[in-house]
């Protein structure tokens, strides 16, 4: 597997291969979950080689049958281990602790009284504890709401996130020390912070498109199977539509479409797409025509957005900047001003 990360380009700093060669992803990936036609199969060590073929390819796995956890693509989780540009002694929160393989790569790379991890869910973090200390780390890991990071063995000089999110909390500032480096998903993409001042941070985002979980803080349809529903069998206004489902597959446009309309979720059922928000805005495309219906037009406000970024001339996630500040946090291209999008903080 290392071997593989390394020819690829994924895997440059010799101290991370190092890590990755002495942290045995089996331990952390006990059991993961395969999809196929056939339905969902569970893959533990009684399918042998398979099992393990599988824990060290370099693809995300699915880790517990309600999708609360998974274990990202080693190239991925590589990449952004990387992007935190450690030296050497240096502190860092880890927010999503998941299976614990991340926070053992960092224990290793660092030494684990330099590592904190934090997750919302304390089933999971007395799993990774466990797996941890199987193969012989004991960083600090704590059951928590990653939004308000870990002030108590703060201040950090790095914060690294393995969840998706839309806004970067204040807390994260708040507990890094000067100089110091976010890397954390955002949207559809992965952003590199550096801070600059008590509450500021600037930076770009790595040219790899990246899809996590959501942090479990924010908002979440509680009855998706209702949204879902909703969406299929509602009547509401109908139009022809300007772009279809697929800008939803095209990893560069789903990149500003996730940042400029966060809570979009998507769904297919019976070959139409379906498109839903936790307050019950929708719209479902079907034959060159969208209906949609709730408190706001959906599809309006994501073929809006797609339009923005066609009319910027449909720029790649590299190329965008992101600045936070006390007032406000900024996506933007340098040389065209009007493509700036401020993102909000979650609805609560």
């Amino acid at each position: 597997m290392v071997g593989g990360l390394v020819s690829s380009g994924a895997l440059v700093d010799p101290r991370w291969q190092a890590a990755f060669r002495a942290v045995p992803r089996h331990v952390f990936v006990p059991l993961f979950y395969r999809n196929d036609q056939q339905g969902s199969t569970v893959v533990d060590p009684a399918f042998g080689d398979e099992w393990l073929d599988g824990v060290y390819s370099d693809v995300h796995l699915v880790t517990t049958e309600d999708v609360r956890s998974s274990s990202t693509a080693p190239s991925l989780m590589a990449r952004m281990l990387e992007a935190l540009d450690l030296k050497g002694g240096e502190k860092v929160l880890e927010i999503g602790t998941g299976t614990g393989y991340n926070t053992a790569l960092l224990s290793e790379r660092l030494g684990a009284d330099h590592v904190t991890s934090v997750d919302i869910d304390p089933d999971l973090i007395a799993q990774a504890q466990e797996r941890l200390n199987l193969a012989g780390y004991a960083p600090l890991v704590v059951a928590a709401d990653g939004t308000g990071g870990y002030p108590g063995a703060g201040p950090y000089d790095a914060v690294i996130a393995t969840c998706r999110l839309d806004y970067i909390p204040a807390a994260w500032l708040s507990q890094l020390r000067p100089d110091g480096v976010i890397v954390t998903p955002l949207g559809a993409g992965i952003a590199v912070l550096r801070k600059t001042s008590t509450n500021d941070a600037a930076g770009a985002f790595l040219p790899a498109s990246a899809y996590f979980m959501p942090l479990r803080h924010q908002p979440e349809p509680a009855l998706i199977g209702d949204l879902i529903k909703l969406a299929l069998d509602s009547s509401g206004a109908t139009r022809p539509y300007r772009f279809d489902a697929s800008i939803y597959t095209d990893n560069e446009a789903r990149f500003w479409l996730d940042l400029t309309n966060p809570e979009v979720r998507t769904a297919t059922v019976d070959g139409v797409p379906l498109f839903f928000r936790a307050d019950g805005s929708w719209a479902r495309l079907t034959s060159n025509q969208v209906t949609q219906g709730g408190p706001i037009d959906l599809w309006d406000a994501v073929e809006t957005a797609h339009a923005t970024w066609l009319t910027a001339g449909r720029p790649p996630r590299e190329r965008y900047r992101l600045t936070v500040t006390n007032t406000s946090q900024a996506v933007f291209l340098t040389d065209q001003p009007t493509s700036t999008h401020h993102l909000k903080p979650p609805l609560e």
